[in-house]
């Protein structure tokens, strides 16, 4: 499933924070990750549309279990490649967590998997 890197940004922030309780408030993925409420709340849109995430009426949201899912794989592939990009070029773990969320809406699965192998 492809997804823009704003909405694995958000996926995985509803991940982080339902760690801490189920249902998350939109305004807390937005302070989370430094952006506006209407860019979350369009990603948090979609994210519903494709079955990822339940929202309620208010705003909050918690991850459906496809979801959840997803948003484990994509943290563990977002971790292999961050570590890849600082070992490897010297990136800062902010840089190296960009490039990889940035990689993983643009590139294919084969393609991500080439370059998870680059690293062992």
């Amino acid at each position: 499933m492809m997804l823009t890197a704003n909405q694995i940004r958000c996926l995985l922030a509803v991940l982080s924070l339902t760690r801490i309780q189920e249902y998350v408030a939109s305004k807390d993925v937005a302070k989370l990750l430094g952006i506006t409420r209407p860019s979350v709340h369009k990603a948090l849109e979609v994210l519903s549309a494709k079955g990822l995430i339940e929202k309620e009426p208010y705003g909050s949201a918690r991850l459906t279990a496809q979801g959840q899912a997803l948003a484990g794989r994509l943290e563990e592939r977002k971790e292999r490649l961050q570590l890849l990009f600082a070992q490897t070029f010297g990136l800062s773990l902010d840089e190296s967590g960009l490039a990889a969320t940035l990689l993983m809406s643009g590139l294919r699965e084969e393609s991500l998997e080439k370059l998870e192998q680059a690293r062992a």
